[in-house]
């Protein structure tokens, strides 16, 4: 991993944490002082080492673990800001970053909201966590883990 790439990483990491989105192409540039180009180059060279996710067909930000950079089905809240992340683990793991608040999602069997809440580090609600996929094979498909 270059320097670039790191100060690119840094700079989604620190703006996903700080706004619950993530950076443009055009930010992410400014930021860094860099070219697009240099910021295509270096996303890409950030995904092949699985430290972020790009959308499948193109050079757009999907996750940044645990942060997801698309809405969906699971909204972190916190200190009145709001993420999204890619599952339960990551939620938590943004609550772990930010402190107390809470997850929101819904049962995929039922369809039921199920609610998750930190507070003082402890994490209670009603819900099953499941983890379809080991761990060891979550890269096979990170978009389907």
């Amino acid at each position: 991993m270059t320097e670039i790439d790191r100060q690119v990483r840094g700079v989604i990491y620190r703006t996903l944490l700080e706004q619950g989105q993530a950076p443009s192409m055009a930010a992410l540039a400014s930021l860094v002082d860099i070219t697009e180009s240099q910021v295509t180059a270096s996303l890409r060279a950030l995904a092949a080492a699985h430290a972020i996710v790009l959308r499948p067909g193109n050079d757009e930000l999907w996750m940044a673990h645990p942060f997801s950079a698309i809405h969906t089905d699971f909204a972190v809240r916190s200190g009145g800001r709001t993420w999204f992340a890619n599952c339960v683990w990551d939620g938590l793991s943004i609550l772990a970053l930010a402190g107390d608040g809470t997850l929101d999602t819904h049962s995929p069997a039922t369809g039921e909201p199920i609610r998750f809440e930190v507070r003082d580090r402890i994490v209670s609600g009603e819900g099953l966590v499941h983890f379809l996929v080991p761990a060891a094979r979550f890269w096979d498909d990170i978009g389907f883990t």
